[in-house]
């Protein structure tokens, strides 16, 4: 059985791996201590933050926006998202001179702070590789990647895991009629 610490974080992006803790009915974020660890899971934090139940809703709220722009490939609602989110969060937003790339410096270690950087990484998502974020493809599953295949026709989270299970399951089929 899963608890709800077991965070999937197979995308390697704050945006995605955010997305993913709501998966198969499973709320990874069930508590204000739960979203604490994820921040340090997902690397946006060195220790475990205080966190607001307040805080908490307003990130699954900001989760479940973006899940939907994400995979709608929805650039305008991803920057409105941006725009809202950033309003509350005390810090400024730097441009990095060599990449070009925007820096937030937070004014405050807080939890909206803290989420900058999956709101970031969502823009960048939809501004670098517009319509390449899926769902993988066995229902069961849900998780959230980015299709990096040649021809975008990447249709699993992960080869070892739905990958391998579907084509396991096409080939006994297959073989079973035989």
């Amino acid at each position: 059985m899963t608890g709800a610490r077991d965070f999937v974080l197979l995308a390697g992006r704050p945006a995605l791996d955010l997305c993913n803790t709501h998966l198969r009915g499973l709320e990874r974020l069930a508590s204000t201590d739960d979203l604490s660890h994820w921040f340090v899971a997902a690397g946006l934090a060195d220790q475990p933050p205080p966190i607001s139940r307040r805080d908490l809703e307003a990130v699954r709220s900001l989760r479940e926006n973006l899940r939907h722009a994400l995979l709608g490939a929805d650039g305008p609602r991803i920057a409105r998202i941006a725009e809202d989110w950033l309003d509350h969060a005390p810090g400024r937003l730097c441009i990095e001179p060599e990449t070009l790339q925007p820096r937030f410096t937070p004014g405050a270690r807080t939890c909206s702070c803290l989420m900058v950087s999956a709101v970031l990484d969502a823009l960048d998502l939809v501004r670098d590789s517009p319509g390449r974020v899926r769902e993988c493809a066995d229902p069961g599953c849900q998780v959230m990647f980015v299709d990096t295949s040649r021809n975008g026709s990447r249709r699993w989270c992960s080869m070892e895991g739905c990958g391998a299970r579907a084509k396991a399951s096409t080939y006994y089929r297959r073989h079973r009629t035989q």
